[in-house]
């Protein structure tokens, strides 16, 4: 009992941080199974670790299809090697995820030690434990952000702080302490390339206001270097790999390196201060000599609206101590002066705010002690501390809804309705499926062709062989990170060995800033490489094999003509109809089959952004089959057809292995996202 009774408040933040990491894991099984987690950047971070795992230390696949170390991406945080053990025995990427929100999670129990060992208040602790749970940037973090190096050190560098402090406070300096607190601290060198700079300050308060000149030498002094290693040896020695891969991309898809210099940069990053300079002299120079200038940056734009929603959460108590909040200005740098267009560095639901919250809670602690000695005349300092810790948990509650962290937003909606269903995705239309009285050429209005369709998704990732090398999009790259090759669509759609097709696809060209056209035209390329072979098609994604040279048509499977005997007429939207068609009586999964259409532009309405696709629908059980029509949409697509002018497509239907057998409605249909229309054909049996 005197046990509880001693650590009762800590008891009560321990219970709160248990029921927020469990509402955690909930939210983020329904963020993976959702895709919500891409390759950039849970995937890459598993990845690395599994290649660590199996002998390639610190490898992933990077934008360019290029295997290579992390260094050449041009981030340097080994820190991923302290998961390596427990990854050989839970090998998933939510592995990842859970030690991420663990460790936290966790930095509320040390915070509140060191708010109790500075203000000698264990209920004011407690407050400033839970308000940590509030903050708003915990939240994203916790909740948004997957797996970052950066965002897992935080405990460490806090439990580095909390030993010296202790030390310092009681005056015994030990070795274990000393031994301990270095272990730390290279524990937060480990995780991120920029860190050496925060070390170097620590160390340089360890000196000028903790009296340990030796000390705070000696941190400083390994800050300084891991920084210059990192910036000036590490990243620039390994930047070859990046651009020898990059070379080896462009090539194969026939680009022009003028919009992507930024890949050439001894820092991959560099470009993002470019209005300063093209160098890190150049970039720091500029900044220093032109105040003005990084003023207006530094508060441009939405900057100025995320440092409120940094400090706002906090009551502006970090700005009392800056002996400490000086510690967080490379990483304010870093985020708020950037020039490049359309990167958001600076918000709170961004990982790279993830150092400086750790920070701003500890000079808050001090600015409250601080103003405990201020008001030391007028009230007692216990009082003092108290209603400045209350304040602050409170400001974090106001701002933590305020600004919408999903953690507790999560928590006041009605939970049933927002994750139910969350594993499963197909989707269906008893509806349809139940009518006897459609009329062949009728005209409904189905499902769009999702452009994320997480069922086919999950049945895709399941026909994967695991150590196959894959070329696919973002969003699967979590799913699918552990193996040695996992790169973004287009990047390897000629080498890999399996290619995935998503026909919305544009991460890579949008990072690139490349006509969205290319990917039409790296799909028309797979469908007539006689080395690739289609396996499966779903919804807006295509499995591609590579095989031996085979046997393939070749003549395109779409074809343009002036005049054609038109056998029916039903026009699907947009002056677009159907005047013939064949299509198989039975179709056997896992199995080819061929379908024919010949469409017939009878205007000049715009067809931009449009996709065929075909429905079918499960007579039994209402579930729905959807897959784009790939000649249409690689070779010739309907933004190029012209008015009058015939066009016969070839369809290769792959149904897959998981569709249950039985009589389907099928359908041809036409889709932007926002309007939808489709066509009944007739019934097919599927074995």
């Amino acid at each position: 009992m005197k046990l509880i009774k001693n650590n009762f408040f800590l008891i009560l933040l321990v219970i709160a941080i248990a029921g927020i990491f469990l509402v955690n894991v909930r939210i983020n099984v329904f963020r993976y199974n959702n895709f919500d987690y891409g390759k950039f950047d849970l995937g890459n971070m598993t990845q690395m670790v599994w290649n660590t795992l199996n002998g390639r230390f610190m490898y992933l696949t990077d934008y360019f299809g290029t295997n290579l170390p992390r260094w050449a991406m041009s981030h340097v945080d080994p820190i991923l090697v302290l998961f390596v053990p427990l990854f050989a025995f839970f090998p998933h990427p939510l592995t990842l995820v859970f030690s991420q929100i663990f460790l936290v999670l966790f930095s509320a129990i040390i915070l509140y030690k060191i708010a109790e060992l500075e203000l000698e208040s264990k209920f004011a602790a407690f407050l400033l434990g839970l308000a940590f749970l509030f903050y708003p940037a915990v939240g994203f973090l916790i909740a948004w952000t997957g797996f970052h190096g950066v965002t897992a050190v935080i405990p460490f560098f806090l439990a580095a702080f909390y030993v010296f402090e202790l030390m310092h406070k009681k005056q015994k300096f030990s070795k274990n302490g000393f031994v301990l607190f270095w272990f730390l601290i290279v524990l937060t060198l480990m995780g991120k390339e920029q860190l050496g700079l925060y070390i170097f300050l620590y160390g340089l308060f360890i000196w000028l206001f903790r009296a340990q000149k030796k000390l705070g030498l000696s941190v400083a002094t390994l800050g300084i270097l891991w920084f210059v290693i990192n910036f000036f040896i590490i990243i620039p020695g390994f930047a070859h790999y990046r651009v020898a891969g990059f070379q080896k991309f462009e090539e194969s898809l026939g680009l022009d390196t003028a919009p992507v210099r930024d890949v050439e940069q001894p820092n991959y990053f560099l470009s993002r201060y470019e209005a300063f300079g093209d160098s890190y002299a150049e970039v720091a120079f500029n900044m220093l000599l032109n105040p003005g200038k990084t003023a207006k940056v530094f508060f441009g734009g939405d900057k100025l609206e995320n440092l409120t929603k940094t400090l706002e959460p906090l009551g502006y108590m970090p700005l009392a101590f800056p002996q400490i909040l000086i510690i967080a200005v490379p990483d304010f740098l870093i985020n708020y002066l950037t020039t490049a267009g359309g990167i958001g560095t600076s918000e709170i639901y961004n990982h790279r705010v993830s150092m400086i919250i750790p920070i701003l809670f500890l000079s808050s602690i001090y600015g409250i002690g601080y103003f405990k000695k201020v008001f030391a005349r007028f009230l007692k300092p216990k009082i003092v501390v108290l209603i400045l810790a209350a304040v602050i948990l409170g400001t974090n509650v106001y701002t933590t809804f305020k600004y919408e962290n999903p953690v507790y937003l999560w928590l006041t909606q009605a939970i049933s309705k927002r994750l139910a269903g969350s594993v499963a995705f197909a989707k269906t239309n008893i509806e349809v499926a139940n009518r006897n009285d459609i009329q062949i050429g009728e005209v409904l209005r189905l499902s769009k062709l999702e452009n994320k369709d997480r069922e086919c998704a999950n049945k895709i990732i399941s026909l994967i062989p695991d150590d196959a090398s894959v070329s696919g999009p973002d969003y699967l790259g979590a799913h699918l990170a552990q193996r040695e090759t996992y790169a973004i669509f287009p990047a390897l759609y000629n080498e890999a060995e399996y290619v995935i097709v998503d026909v919305f696809s544009k991460k890579i060209l949008n990072i690139l800033d490349i006509d969205l056209n290319l990917v039409r035209d790296v799909v028309g390329a797979i469908i007539k490489n006689p080395n690739y072979k289609l396996e499966t098609g779903c919804g807006n994604l295509f499995v591609f094999k590579k095989v031996a040279p085979y046997d393939k048509d070749p003549l395109l499977p779409i074809q343009e003509t002036f005049e054609y005997p038109e056998k029916v007429n039903y026009e699907i939207f947009q002056s677009l109809a159907v005047v013939d068609y064949t299509m198989p009586k039975e179709l056997f999964r896992g199995e080819s089959a061929k379908a024919t259409f010949v469409y017939i532009k009878r205007n000049n309405n715009s067809l931009d952004e449009y996709v065929l696709f075909m429905t079918f629908i499960n007579k039994k059980t209402g579930e729905l089959y959807q897959v784009a029509n790939l000649p249409s949409y690689g070779l010739a697509q309907l933004n190029n057809w012209r008015e009058d002018r015939y066009y016969e497509e070839k369809l290769e239907l792959a149904l897959p292995q998981y569709l249950e057998a039985g009589t389907y409605q099928a359908f041809i249909g036409i889709s932007n996202n926002v309007r939808t229309r489709s066509i009944y054909l007739g019934d097919v049996e599927v074995f």
